[in-house]
């Protein structure tokens, strides 16, 4: 797990890289020896990883060839909310799942934080690669 997370975080990969990576995992998934090469057991997990590692690469992109486009990329965890997703087990309201996506959607112009980055359902910053997320409600 160890040399994955150093893949998906590499401040040198690129949007192909990344893709490459989900994709080794498709392949090794499909033949059943994921779990064994290191990957963990849930596509869901790793389809969250691949869209982490790609905006700050997006947001690295769009500042260096459209820096007057004003163009924000972020990501957010919303939280275990009660949905038809969770089958209605999430602990959260609609409203409180909300909070980070509308806080995001909302941000002013030329903004300067978040720019590429993991905002957790309470719209703190999270480093992804480093941190453990708070509890998930």
């Amino acid at each position: 797990a160890t040399e994955l997370r150093k893949r998906f975080s590499n401040p040198e990969a690129t949007v192909e890289q990344i893709i490459e990576l989900a994709n080794e995992f498709i392949k090794l998934a499909k033949e059943g020896t994921h779990y064994a090469a290191g990957w963990p057991n849930s596509t869901y997990m790793v389809s969250k990883v691949t869209l982490s590692a790609v905006v700050p690469i997006q947001q690295r992109s769009f500042d260096k060839e459209r820096p007057d486009d004003d163009i924000v990329v972020n990501s957010c965890h919303p939280g275990y909310v009660d949905t038809d997703m969770t089958s209605h087990q999430g602990p959260l309201t609609i409203e409180e799942g909300a909070v980070a996506p509308v806080y995001l959607s909302l941000l002013p112009p030329n903004v300067e934080k978040p720019r590429g980055a993991f905002v957790w359902r309470d719209t703190t910053i999270i480093d992804w690669v480093n941190e453990q997320p708070p509890a998930i409600y």
